[in-house]
């Protein structure tokens, strides 16, 4: 009898080990279904981007070019005999190239001189229209002054106080002329006879965006 009891007693115990191991598998096979990895999709977008375009060009009387420091427009001054306290005009125009997409503004931004002359040249300037001639006429009445008034100069080579900023329009839709009165100094020695010199102005145009 007991050896019958302790038969089944081992079947039983056999029986609740293979209950926990397929209990076992059963909550493994679950737990592995849960760990699946999930469906996924994605979406990107993309933009194309181009930078604007600003350039500017200049004319003195002989056609339109874009110009560097070292290598500026030659005004068309008729300067080769000048006497003191006598003006000489020459103008040049400003505009934006064909190419540009933006507008912007520009302004007179410096001025230099070389040679022995330029120590008694004096300058004044005024903005007029881009048909208008650039004479003595240029400068009465109440033009838009770069430098000097009505009954003053600056000396050569030197900056004014506050030249104006104005607008460009972008495409070449709009010119500046600039217009330039040029003399010797009222006061200058005759060891200036036969000297030369130059003047040299620079303008510094910005984009609007």
């Amino acid at each position: 009898m007991s050896h019958e009891l302790t038969a089944r007693s081992r079947r039983a115990g056999v029986w609740r080990r293979l209950r926990a191991v397929l209990a076992g598998g059963l909550v493994f096979g679950v737990g592995a279904a849960v760990t699946l990895a999930a469906w996924n999709d994605s979406e990107y977008a993309a933009g194309q981007f181009t930078a604007s375009v600003f350039a500017t060009e200049s004319n003195p009387g002989s056609g339109w070019v874009s110009t560097i420091q070292e290598s500026p427009a030659t005004l068309a001054f008729s300067a080769t005999a000048m006497s003191p306290g006598v003006s000489h005009y020459a103008s040049l125009d400003v505009r934006t190239t064909a190419a540009s997409t933006v507008g912007g503004t520009v302004a007179l931004n410096s001025a230099s001189k070389a040679d022995t002359l330029a120590d008694v040249l004096e300058y004044r300037a005024v903005l007029i229209g881009s048909t208008t001639t650039c004479n003595l006429a240029a400068f009465s009445g109440s033009p838009t002054w770069v430098a000097g008034g009505a009954s003053t100069y600056v000396a050569g080579g030197t900056m004014p106080g506050s030249p104006p900023n104005t607008a460009l329009s972008a495409h070449a839709a709009n010119t500046l002329r600039y217009c330039f009165d040029v003399r010797v100094t009222t006061g200058a020695g005759n060891s200036y006879q036969g000297t030369t010199g130059t003047l040299t102005w620079g303008f510094l145009a910005t984009s609007s965006n």
